[in-house]
């Protein structure tokens, strides 16, 4: 008898074990005329998938031990959010000339998701009714943030209130996807406050609505409701701290360094900083301590040698210096002396990394002031690259290429996109500007009175 037991024993244990795989988590759909092949999934951080479509434009990823939370996907160019739990079976469909508004989702607990796509789209349409309000008087817009703020809680809780099992980390995400627009819109009526000539002095209570904002949640800096408040948060600070500060830039990176604690992301703002405020005004006395300070606060190395780089390339072709010679070659494979395609006129010359810039937005700035300028002359130098010699959707007569070991590369070794203005006598009048500078069109509208 006691030679069966055990097998006797093993026969009952399993029996008695009920126990079943954990249910994978799926998230699928259609893309009706898709953009590319493929789906992307990510939580920003530590997951990241693509999913490729089938022959009928559908897709189906699955995934074991998925985390709850929010996850961006993106088709094309175009991107929304979604939030997944375990266990759920989360499908949608959509049409890429209608990408947000065609959204819709199915399967288990789609009702989430479509009051996030339905607070997207309500947002949006809010967005263009506010900018007519930012020149009511303070009580006057206040009001209107009430109103507002009140039918974003009403939704909220309309939506608690019909569905079950609804968790505390939804409403959360809810929370923000639905309110932080309202609250931008406070910081975005400081902000044009503040920059009037005359501004309103705010009440001591105006900002009291940040009390009940989580401002430090930096794994949510990839939503775009949380993301546009902190940055215009940030904004504010910089200017409450010294409304008249010569250097505002210096503000605004110390003001990032105090209100993000997360160093991946505090060191992408300050680098993204740094060079969207250089680029709007790329003049080397008035970024020379910007520099410095971002130096100072960021730790990211490739970030800082960029910017050093930046810095480096100020240093060359100085304004009221005479532009050297180099060498082009033209479309038609001829090498020809920059100074002879400038000779007697004057010019504007774009030193263009096309890995750095698309050539959408290449084209189109350039073309705009071609075609306000049409008695300067434009040359489109497209660096250093074996792989792409010509940017699309401008005429080739403006555009030349590089000899072998050309020394022009040293011009522009950040690869940003750079502009240098020349009169018609060789003089550099301006040896760093950008096609996103302020003064952009000014400035060469400025060359046509060299005569």
């Amino acid at each position: 008898m006691t030679k069966y037991l055990v097998p006797l024993l093993l026969i009952l244990l399993i029996g008695c074990d009920d126990s079943k795989p954990l249910k994978p988590t799926y998230f699928g759909g259609k893309i009706i005329n898709p953009k590319a092949s493929y789906v992307t999934l990510s939580d920003n951080y530590n997951f990241n998938d693509t999913i490729y479509l089938k022959k009928d434009n559908s897709f189906l990823g699955t995934y074991k031990n998925l985390k709850k939370g929010l996850y961006i996907f993106g088709h094309g160019p175009e991107h929304q959010y979604v939030y997944l739990e375990p266990k759920d079976s989360l499908l949608f469909r959509l049409n890429t000339w209608n990408f947000d508004e065609s959204l819709v989702f199915s399967g288990k607990n789609a009702a989430r998701n479509n009051i996030l796509i339905e607070s997207f789209l309500q947002s949006e349409e809010d967005k263009k009714n506010f900018a007519q309000f930012y020149t009511l008087t303070q009580h006057a817009f206040l009001n209107k943030i009430d109103s507002l703020k009140n039918s974003k809680l009403n939704n909220i809780e309309n939506y608690r209130n019909n569905n079950e099992n609804v968790s505390d980390d939804f409403i959360n995400i809810l929370n923000i996807s639905s309110l932080y627009p309202v609250y931008t819109y406070l910081e975005q009526y400081a902000l044009h406050n503040f920059k009037k000539e005359k501004p309103q002095t705010l009440a001591n209570t105006y900002f009291n609505y940040r009390n009940e904002i989580d401002s430090k949640k930096d794994s949510l800096i990839f939503f775009g409701p949380y993301y546009r408040f902190i940055i215009d948060k940030v904004y504010n600070d910089a200017y409450l701290k010294n409304k008249k500060s010569p250097n505002f830039t210096v503000d605004l990176l110390e003001s990032i360094n105090v209100n993000i604690t997360s160093e991946s992301i505090k060191n992408r703002l300050m680098y993204n900083t740094v060079i969207r405020r250089f680029f709007k005004n790329p003049n080397q006395k008035e970024n020379t301590q910007p520099f410095f300070t971002f130096f100072k606060l960021n730790s990211n190395i490739d970030q800082k040698k960029n910017v050093q780089r930046l810095a480096n390339d100020l240093k060359l072709l100085n304004t009221t210096d005479k532009l050297p010679a180099f060498n082009l070659i033209n479309a038609k494979g001829e090498e020809k002396c920059i100074l002879d395609i400038t000779k007697g006129k004057n010019a504007v010359l774009l030193f263009k990394d096309y890995e750095y810039t698309s050539d959408e937005w290449i084209a189109s700035r350039i073309n705009y002031l071609i075609k306000k300028n049409p008695d300067i002359t434009f040359v489109v130098i497209n660096l250093c690259s074996n792989s792409k010699e010509y940017t699309k959707n401008i005429a080739i007569k403006h555009q030349y290429t590089l000899p072998k070991k050309s020394s022009v590369c040293e011009f522009s070794s950040s690869k940003f996109p750079r502009v240098v203005l020349i009169d018609n006598k060789g003089i550099i009048k301006n040896g760093y500007t950008s096609l996103s500078s302020k003064n952009i069109n000014f400035e060469v509208r400025n060359l046509q009175k060299n005569k």
